[in-house]
C-alpha cells in the first residue's frame, strides 16, 4: 500500500470521506431518533453538525495516514509553530475578510438571476442556510460557547486535517507543484460544500489556508486561520441577535468597495510573503513533494508513525 500513486490515494481518501458523511450521518440520526431528539431542532442539529464532521472529515483522515503511514501525509504538519507565525496567521484571518467578502459579491454577480439549474441551487442553498440559521440562534452566552465549538473550531480542526493534512500532501506528491496543489485542494474544498453561491470565497479561504499550512510547517495554523473566519461570523450572528451594534443584514452582506478589497489583498499578499521569507519551506520542499520513498522508509514503522 506504501507504493500506491498519490492520485488513487486521493481518490480513496474522497471515498472514505464520502462513506464517513453518509455512515455518520446515519449514526446521528439513529442517536436523535432512540433519544427522541426532532432532528430539525437545533440540539438534532447540533449533534447532526459533530457526527458528520468527526466521521465524514476528521476520522477519514486518521484512517488514511493509519493506511499508507505518516511519511504519506507528512506526519499532518505536526509541529509547533513559531510565535510570529501565530501573530502572523492571525494578522491574516482578520484582514483577510475584505477579499473574502468582495469575493462573494463577485460570485453573487456572476450567478444572481439565472434560471434552471442555478436557479434549483440557489433554492437548495436557501434552505441550507435556513437549517444554518436555526443552529446560529443565540440567546445567551453558554449557546454562543457551543455554537463555536460546532461551526468554529470543530470544522477547522476537521476539515484542515483532512483538506490540508491529507488531501493537499497526497497532490503535491502527485504534481511535483505546490502552488497547484494548494489550488487544487482548494477548489475540492470549496466544491464539496456543495455552496456554490460562495464557490469563489471558499475556494479563496482554501488557497489562503494551504499556504499558512506550508509557510509555517504547521497543521495548528490553517486550523487557527479557519477558527478565525468561522468565529467572527458567529459572533456576528450573536452581536446581531442580542445588540443593537450591527444587524443581521450587516452580518450577511458581501458588499465590500473595490479600495477595501485591495486594501484587504495587499495586506493578505504581504502577509504571506512575510510567512514565506520567514519560514523554512526551502528545506522541507524536498520532503513534502518527494514520492516514491526510499526503501528504508517502509521498514521502520516506529520512525514512521514519529511527527516530523
Amino acid at each position: 500500500m506504501h507504493h500506491t500513486h498519490p492520485i488513487p490515494r486521493a481518490i480513496l481518501l474522497f471515498i472514505f470521506c464520502i462513506v464517513g458523511i453518509i455512515v455518520f450521518s446515519l449514526v446521528a440520526i439513529s442517536v436523535c431518533k432512540v433519544a427522541g431528539i426532532d432532528l430539525e431542532s437545533k440540539l438534532g442539529l447540533q449533534i447532526q453538525t459533530a457526527f458528520t464532521q468527526i466521521g465524514g472529515f476528521l476520522l477519514p483522515a486518521l484512517v488514511f495516514r493509519r493506511i499508507f503511514g505518516g511519511k504519506s501525509v507528512t506526519h499532518f504538519s505536526l509541529n509547533k509553530p513559531k510565535t510570529l507565525h501565530v501573530i502572523l496567521t492571525v494578522i491574516l484571518a482578520i484582514t483577510g475578510l475584505g477579499i473574502v467578502a468582495y469575493a462573494g459579491e463577485i460570485n453573487l454577480k456572476l450567478l444572481e438571476g439565472r434560471g434552471g439549474f442555478i436557479a434549483a441551487l440557489k433554492e437548495l442553498e436557501d434552505q441550507s442556510a435556513e437549517i444554518m440559521m436555526i443552529m446560529l440562534d443565540m440567546k445567551s452566552i453558554g449557546s454562543l460557547l457551543v455554537t463555536i465549538l460546532l461551526v468554529g473550531l470543530l470544522p477547522g480542526i476537521c476539515e484542515e486535517f483532512l483538506f490540508r493534512g491529507a488531501l493537499q500532501s497526497q497532490l503535491a506528491k502527485a504534481f511535483k507543484n505546490i502552488h497547484v496543489a494548494i489550488w487544487t485542494t482548494a477548489i475540492i474544498f470549496s466544491a464539496i460544500h456543495f455552496q456554490f453561491f460562495g464557490f469563489i470565497p471558499r475556494m479563496l479561504l482554501g488557497a489562503l489556508f494551504g499556504y499558512v499550512l506550508i509557510y509555517t510547517g504547521s497543521i495548528w495554523m490553517p486550523i487557527l486561520a479557519h477558527f478565525i473566519n468561522n468565529t467572527v461570523g458567529v459572533l456576528g450572528y450573536y452581536l446581531a441577535q442580542n445588540t443593537d451594534i450591527i444587524s443581521q443584514e450587516q452580518v450577511e452582506s458581501t458588499e465590500v468597495s473595490w479600495l477595501i478589497a485591495l486594501g484587504s489583498a495587499s495586506l493578505v499578499l504581504g502577509i504571506i510573503l512575510l510567512m514565506k521569507k520567514s519560514s523554512n519551506w526551502p528545506e522541507r520542499r524536498l520532503e513534502y513533494l518527494k514520492f516514491p520513498y526510499p526503501k528504508e522508509t517502509y521498514i521502520d514503522q516506529s520512525e514512521d508513525d514519529s511527527p516530523s
